[in-house]
């Protein structure tokens, strides 16, 4: 590869990034978490205290990202956190290709992050396109590997510090990301056994590293669920992802069978494959942590897949060229078809995704009208946006009522009725904050949509809430969310 078509490469990736997430430059686009993410920095921004006077389940990195942001470009400014997003996305991609090229070849690496930038938003908008812990989470990681390799080749202690730092920065946003200590430190015994690349002095220093660097942060992993429900979301949710990239999979299990076969032989080349495997295969395993199969759960397999996938595509480009020009062109038409059908779907669906939040302005207007900047509300529900969109402060540490409820995520719907807290004391924590700073007004937004789950969780079924609504008065209701003022 010339070094202007290496050039072109880079530009290449930067447009599809920049292209397929422009939909998140619109104004009032928020997308699935950043709504909880933003509410938490703004309490930050205003003195506040994460996990004591705002609680969430997430690690504190993206709390304290978003917050950076405000600092900066002011209180509630998703346009500058969807414009770093950008940024992050596409510097992966960058990372990715420069490890395909590291264990491979230049085209191989150019055709790893052109697979990532496209595939990254291959599913539903809702879950590719926000500012969400697994895009952060994906550079991290990625450039954690890069340093290990680089700290392999050199030998050097300081890269294996720098790779195991970087992982526990990706804890401190996604509680899974610990898990590539484990595949690293795999491949470093690999290495000294099977091929005998590394030495056992060699491999104690390298572990040694990663570990120390690591062990710096630390992070926590929750699951809960019934077999019924995991069967119905392996189904619609996990099967639905892995089709939409159907063709990264295709190439990538390839190499994967390539790689496998390549551990017979005691090559340099072999262990570098091993590296690659693992980190896939244990990423793909995370996916499975809380089996509940999010979307967005999925994106930090795609940089282990994507380079594993660039690799055959590279080698398949290569060999098809001497084929029949009628075959060649076939295939093109059908590779450029698996690719591009999925990315326009969903990148024109993305464009739809600002109803929901521009159905929250005139309730946002309405709590601004009725409240000084210095007062405090308290959603029922979980609807964090409008919080952050108020710009009024929260009245209970509860970011969203699910913590109270226990109708959290995509946990089965039998469940969510039960109507039990998710956190222990979680009902005491409640009472103390509203005995501290009680709310000027109550939002009640479980009377908005007649189909949610939050029908079954009225304000009066919770007698800690329901103590305290005799002294409200009920006010207004705007788009189906009940409206009440302190008496």
């Amino acid at each position: 590869m010339t070094r202007y078509q290496s050039h072109w490469v880079n530009v290449v990736i930067i447009a599809l990034v920049a292209i397929l997430r422009s939909p998140t430059l619109l104004p009032s686009m928020s997308l699935t978490d950043e709504d909880y993410y933003s509410t938490i920095a703004s309490d930050i921004l205003d003195g506040g205290k994460v996990y004591h006077t705002a609680v969430d389940t997430k690690p504190p990195g993206m709390y304290y990202i978003f917050a950076g942001v405000f600092r900066v470009a002011g209180r509630n400014n998703l346009l500058a956190v969807h414009l770093l997003a950008i940024f992050v996305v596409a510097a992966t991609a960058l990372v990715v290709r420069r490890i395909g090229a590291r264990v491979a070849d230049e085209w191989a690496g150019a055709w790893s992050g052109i697979g990532y930038a496209v595939f990254v938003h291959a599913y539903l908008p809702q879950d590719t396109l926000a500012a969400n812990t697994e895009i952060f989470a994906s550079l991290l990681l990625s450039l954690s590997i890069l340093a290990f390799l680089q700290g392999e080749k050199e030998a050097r202690w300081r890269w294996m510090f720098l790779s195991g730092t970087l992982v526990g920065a990706a804890t401190l946003i996604r509680q899974p990301s610990a898990v590539n200590v484990g595949v690293m430190l795999v491949y470093l015994v690999y290495a000294w056994l099977i091929p005998g690349t590394q030495s056992l002095r060699s491999v104690a220093r390298a572990a040694s590293g990663i570990v120390a660097g690591v062990v710096v942060p630390i992070g926590y992993v929750e699951s809960e669920t019934t077999i019924p429900y995991v069967l119905k979301h392996l189904v619609t949710i996990h099967l639905s992802v892995l089709l939409s990239w159907g063709l990264l999979w295709y190439f990538g299990i390839r190499q994967v069978i390539v790689s496998l076969k390549s551990l017979r032989h005691t090559t340099t080349g072999s262990t570098t494959a091993a590296l690659l495997v693992l980190w896939l295969g244990v990423t793909y395993l995370t996916i499975f942590i809380g089996w509940r199969f999010p979307g967005h759960y999925h994106l930090t397999v795609l940089p282990p897949l994507s380079i594993l996938a660039g690799q055959a595509f590279s080698r398949f480009v290569a060999q098809q060229r001497s084929s029949p020009q009628a075959h060649w062109r076939s295939l093109r038409v059908g590779i450029i078809g698996a690719a591009d059908v999925p990315i326009l779907v969903f990148f024109i669906m993305a464009f739809g995704l600002r109803k929901p939040t521009l159905d929250h302005r005139p309730i946002v207007q309405a709590i601004i009208e009725r409240t000084g900047p210095t007062d405090r509300i308290f959603v029922w529900g979980s609807r964090p946006r409008l919080y952050s969109f108020s710009g009024r402060r929260l009245a209970t540490r509860f970011v969203s009522c699910t913590h109270l409820v226990g109708a959290y995520a995509k946990r089965p719907r039998e469940v969510k009725d039960r109507g039990e807290s998710v956190i222990p004391g979680s009902w005491e924590m409640f009472r103390s904050d509203w005995q501290l700073h009680p709310p000027v007004l109550i939002i009640d937004t479980s009377t908005m949509d007649p189909e949610s789950e939050w029908v079954a969780h009225p304000m009066t079924r919770y007698p800690a809430l329901r103590a305290y609504l005799p002294g409200y008065r009920k006010e207004a209701v705007i788009n189906g969310a009940t409206i009440y003022r302190r008496l």
